[in-house]
């Protein structure tokens, strides 16, 4: 018997170690918590609205504008400042064959096409998503069942005349572990005897039956050596289960808003099975300064354009005799100095009336919130002067053409111009450019918002996880509004400021499970208990 007793030791230290594992994972499933974090704090319901940010061209309902290309012989200018003209006057007069027609077309040709190039790049940045500046990774497990060992029982008594002793039906023949990946390990065979005591006389047990022990052996020899146990019906086999828990995912996370931003996904032997990648290119602060700066260069190359097609006008216009005539009845607003005038602004200016007018665009998003009768703020480029435009009119219908006007909303809307009228007294002058800053009412209220990252979507929608009445974590589908600044989402339904949300990867997205109060989540541990 002394031989056995190492075998015999091994056997029963790996079932403690094997049973101990299993209870401890057992006891952290049941120990699991979800942090869950007030929406008072975390929440937003006091948003009234973002600015719209635009610009135009001053021009008036009845006014004529006259730019003088470089290059052009100026021979005599008939009016001042404040004179009247009537529609037909001769307001100056230029030598012909100095306007080159031709040279000027090509001008706008060439014009014309870098607005595009410099459109398109900013129709791209506008579709761009930012890369995360910073990000930070989460791992994620998955458990599987696996058979870790067979029990080989006898069906009916069986004799053998290896060793002393039988088989009785129930005894366990041999036991056969199994490692996670299906791979045999050891078969351990018994044998029954009688036990012995030391005086060689059988143990009986109360009521005199002989006591049998069981005793592991290396191999069966005798009747059973010829028989494959773990082929044979005469013997059942009794199979036992274990469980394993293996990393399954690494998710990455962008460490301002909280979104995964790339994943490993591993196989059971560590391999990986894909992998999305972090992607690459220009950060959040990197595309802001980016885009900004491509508005500039549209609304630069836009207002060019512009100019070279009036002085293209003003030359198709002028008379075989050089004479540029008025079009309009009106005050002449502004006459430049024929020995000394910025070619960039207009040389002549008649207008019919005192109000002055500027034309911008808006996303279809604001079109419940900006309404005719609304102030907007307009800031001129040339001298810094400001005055307040009412808007008296919005198109019924998206304009066709690109635009580039920004503002919170969604960039991909379609737009809409509008018209916004201003005195002449504020010192801006017809034909100059102008920043349009327009501030929507936020309506009755300013709607609720959370962080974005506490909202995920499946094939049935957006939904958060937040704690019930029970105390325990729920999924909970939820109506959602806009978006602002790329991180806060409107919620219409699901959630108020009394609600408390767990940060839905993890912990947090297992329903069910209890909820541990905390005031900020520790993305370190993915905000989980």
């Amino acid at each position: 018997m002394k031989k056995f007793k190492p075998l015999i030791i091994f056997v029963v230290v790996v079932g403690l170690v094997v049973g101990t594992l299993f209870g401890v994972f057992n006891y952290r499933q049941s120990k699991k918590t979800a942090k869950v974090i007030s929406m008072q704090n975390e929440g937003m319901d006091e948003y009234w609205g973002d600015n719209i940010q635009s610009y135009g061209t001053v021009t008036s309902e009845k006014s004529q504008s006259a730019f003088i290309a470089k290059g052009t012989e100026i021979q005599s200018v008939n009016v001042k400042e404040g004179d009247h003209v009537n529609e037909g006057d001769v307001l100056m007069v230029v030598k012909r064959e100095s306007q080159d027609l031709k040279g000027k077309e090509l001008q706008i040709l060439k014009a014309t096409h870098e607005l595009q190039v410099e459109q398109t790049k900013l129709d791209r940045l506008l579709k761009t998503k930012a890369v995360p500046t910073n990000t930070y990774t989460m791992d994620y497990y998955s458990r599987f069942s696996y058979i870790s060992a067979k029990d080989y029982i006898a069906k009916n008594d069986i004799a053998h005349d290896g060793y002393d002793g039988s088989y009785k039906r129930g005894d366990v023949v041999a036991s056969e572990t199994f490692d996670s990946d299906g791979n045999p390990g050891s078969t351990i065979y018994y044998i029954y005897k009688n036990k012995l005591k030391e005086d060689g006389t059988e143990e009986e047990d109360a009521d005199g039956n002989p006591i049998r022990e069981k005793i592991s052996v290396d191999s069966l020899r005798g009747d059973l050596a010829g028989v494959n146990i773990k082929e044979s019906d005469d013997f059942e086999i009794k199979t036992e289960t274990s469980e394993q828990e293996y990393l399954r995912t690494t998710e990455i996370y962008d460490s301002e808003t909280h979104k995964p931003v790339g994943e490993k996904v591993y196989y059971m032997d560590g391999t990986i099975e894909r992998e999305k990648k972090v992607p690459e290119g220009l950060n959040a602060a990197q595309l802001k300064e980016a885009i900004e700066t491509s508005q500039t260069n549209v609304k630069k190359q836009d207002l060019a354009l512009r100019k070279l097609q009036n002085e293209m006008e003003v030359m198709k216009n002028t008379t075989d005799n050089g004479e540029i005539i008025a079009k309009v009845s009106g005050t002449v607003s502004k006459v430049q100095n024929v020995d000394n005038y910025n070619t960039n602004q207009a040389f002549i200016i008649v207008s019919a009336t005192d109000e002055y007018f500027i034309s911008g665009s808006i996303g279809e998003f604001y079109l419940d919130s900006v309404k005719v009768g609304d102030s907007v703020s307009i800031n001129c480029w040339d001298n810094g002067a400001t005055a307040d435009a009412i808007i008296t009119e919005i198109s019924d219908t998206p304009s066709k053409e690109n635009n580039f006007y920004s503002g919170s909303g969604n960039n991909n809307s379609s737009s809409y111009e509008f018209k916004a009228s201003f005195d002449r007294s504020s010192g801006i002058e017809i034909g100059s450019a102008v920043d349009i800053t327009i501030t929507p009412a936020g309506g009755e209220d300013g709607g609720f918002y959370i962080p974005s990252y506490y909202i995920r979507k499946d094939a049935s929608g957006s939904y958060v996880m937040k704690m019930g009445k029970s105390k325990t974590l729920k999924k909970e589908y939820v109506k959602v509004g806009k978006s602002l600044w790329g991180n806060m989402t409107e919620i219409k339904k699901g959630v108020t400021k009394k609600d408390f949300l767990a940060f839905p990867y993890g912990n947090g997205a297992i329903e069910g499970i209890p909820c541990e109060k905390a005031d900020g989540l520790d993305y370190g541990d993915g905000g989980l208990g």
